[in-house]
């Protein structure tokens, strides 16, 4: 169904007579597509609300079942820390476990035993790192690497520490690394696998937490495949210690000075366990999934600062002091299940609504389609006759009045007799070629003009619409070149018909030109069509009126006191002819640098 366009109801409005009815005709569409959408919310809105809150009541209790199993299964988590373990074993532990995402351990003496301080310093691993460095400076890489190789193939030096308390073995190996470079040599991978294995080891290195850390950042550098398990560990204990200011009461859940840290000390205060907010929020939920909830129905743990409260929430429960300001949210994961009842109701209300909106619209569609045709059929009436009075009186008067004054003069002057009647001639030329715009119009618009194919050379075709227009005169300053490329294709085409429409843009040119006109008219062959150009130094189109160009009637000035004459036609009559020989017309302009108008035809096929 063809869409009436928006400009047709925009003219609708402008006239004085319709918009009483367009306003009324809104007005109904309105009001009754806002009565039945307020009536489907309100129904909506009570049916659910009535369905949450006997879930509510159903639930409450479960609810509260779970909060306790909650708040025993945090404390658990809590009390499992206090192992009487040593500070890197219990670390370890907890991390592979999924205990905590890390652990701050203390001693016996309140310091912290882990992560690992630095070592007691001993002057042999400076000995041996200088031995190293020295090889490394001379250029020795080879034998540098070979010692690292064997100096630390046993366990003879595996805890020696530098003067910096850290291992030497972990540096020098590194250091081989990095000397070696690629990944693929042999010596690279052993020495790789040695020091992985090292850093691995928290039950027998003694390796400082520090320097754990840097080694395992390197190797992942060197290495990027490599993976550790507990280097995020690492470097969470590194940064709280870094903001570490006091110890914290034990069992309590709290948010760290560490942005996306919380944590937490255990009964006996030896453990401080530290958790990511993701990870913990997990941990929370995995207490919950043990409880016996119909499908379709969920329990959340929601975090401080969090809104409990979505439109799936059924019923919200804050856990006790140990987690202050956490929340558990009892939701409907699965709706539709509890909302069938609700849903079926409302879809009646949908169905009603939608058919009394559709009808409207539909009413409402057909009276305005029906409108916009009689006001689109009654302004181009108008529009046909105020042209067609205009165009034909302008010569008409001319005519009559040169006609006047030649038989006023009481003696003939042959030259200026001569002056009135070439006038004469040019003013019938132009309502002759008037009427046979209207009459070539008439005839494509009831599809009673018949076109004469037949092979032609597009040079030739250019050539008639040339002289043609050459016939008609030039002013002063005034320019009008063809130029035809050799070796053309010819065409299937009308010539007579392809000819008028040359003539119309040349024209057109002519039309639109200031005093010094520069008009071109080009031949070419692109891409297996013939293109036929005419470039003017005109007006030239704003990119408003290109698209519209080629319409019906359409001109860039509608005033009736235009200074061009036309009646709208000329572009819309070559855009038929042009389509008709399976070509199309375009437009390139910029105002007050003239435009080029292009038809493309295809070439003839050869057979």
């Amino acid at each position: 169904m063809k869409q009436v366009p928006f400009r047709t109801f925009r003219r609708m409005g402008q006239d004085v007579r319709t918009w009483p009815m367009l306003a009324l005709l809104l007005l109904i569409v309105l009001v009754a597509i806002g009565c039945v959408l307020w009536f489907m919310r309100e129904a909506m809105r009570n049916e659910r609300m009535a369905v949450r809150q006997k879930l509510a009541d159903a639930y409450r209790s479960q609810l509260s079942f779970v909060q306790q199993r909650v708040e025993q299964h945090w404390m658990d988590s809590l009390k499992a820390l206090d192992e009487s373990l040593p500070g890197a074993v219990l670390f370890v532990r907890t991390i592979r476990e999924g205990k905590a995402d890390s652990v701050i351990y203390f001693g016996a003496d309140g310091r912290v035993a882990y992560p690992q301080p630095p070592l007691v310093a001993d002057s042999g691993g400076d000995a041996i790192e200088k031995e190293l460095r020295s090889m490394v400076l001379a250029g020795k890489k080879d034998e540098a690497v070979r010692f690292v190789l064997e100096k630390f193939a046993g366990g003879q030096f595996a805890d020696v520490a530098n003067g910096q308390g850290r291992l030497v073995a972990g540096n020098a190996e590194l250091i081989a690394l990095e000397l070696i470079g690629s990944p693929s040599e042999e010596r690279f991978g052993q020495i790789a696998d040695r020091l992985r294995e090292r850093l691995s080891d928290y039950d027998r290195t003694t390796m400082p937490s520090a320097q754990r850390r840097f080694l395992m950042q390197e190797m992942r550098r060197l290495s990027p495949e490599t993976t550790f398990p507990t280097l995020n560990a690492e470097d969470i204990a590194a940064r709280y210690l870094d903001a570490y200011t006091s110890p914290i009461a034990p069992e309590a859940l709290g948010e760290s000075q560490v942005p996306g840290i919380w944590h937490a000390a255990s009964p006996q205060g030896r453990v401080i366990a530290l958790y990511e907010l993701p990870s913990l929020r997990k941990r929370l939920t995995e207490a919950t999934n043990e409880s016996s909830f119909p499908i379709g129905v969920g329990i959340a743990v929601i975090p401080p600062g969090e809104d409990a409260v979505t439109e799936s929430t059924i019923v919200t429960s804050s856990l006790d002091s140990r987690l202050p300001g956490w929340r558990l949210s009892l939701q409907l994961n699965d709706r539709a299940i509890f909302d069938a009842e609700a849903e079926r109701r409302v879809t009646n209300y949908l169905w009603m609504g939608a058919g009394v909106v559709s009808a409207m619209m539909l009413l409402a569609f057909f009276i305005a389609r029906n409108f916009g045709r009689q006001m689109k059929i009654a302004r181009l009436k108008n529009d046909l006759t105020a042209t067609v009075s205009h165009e034909l009186k302008t010569p008409l008067t001319s005519m009559r009045a040169l006609v006047e004054t030649l038989l006023d003069t009481e003696r003939f002057d042959e030259q200026t007799t001569r002056e009135y009647l070439q006038l004469l001639a040019r003013e019938n030329a132009r309502l002759s070629r008037l009427i046979d715009n209207f009459l070539t119009f008439s005839r494509l618009e009831r599809n009673k003009f018949t076109f004469q194919f037949a092979p032609h050379s597009p040079g030739q075709i250019a050539a008639e619409a040339q002289q043609a227009m050459d016939e008609r005169g030039h002013a002063p300053k005034s320019l009008c070149e063809s130029y035809c490329d050799a070796n053309l294709p010819t065409v299937m085409a009308d010539s007579d018909a392809l000819v008028t429409a040359l003539l119309n843009l040349l024209e057109n040119a002519w039309k639109y030109s200031g005093e010094e006109k520069r008009i071109i008219l080009r031949t070419q062959a692109r891409n297996g069509n013939v293109s036929f150009s005419v470039e003017d130094n005109g007006i030239g189109l704003s990119p408003r009126d290109i698209p519209r160009v080629f319409s019906r009637f359409y001109q860039v000035d509608q005033r009736l006191s235009r200074s061009t004459s036309g009646c709208g036609l000329g572009l819309s009559i070559v855009k038929s002819i042009a389509e008709a020989h399976g070509g199309s017309i375009s437009v390139t302009s910029e105002v007050g640098r003239g435009s080029t108008f292009t038809i493309e035809i295809p070439a003839a096929r050869i057979v």
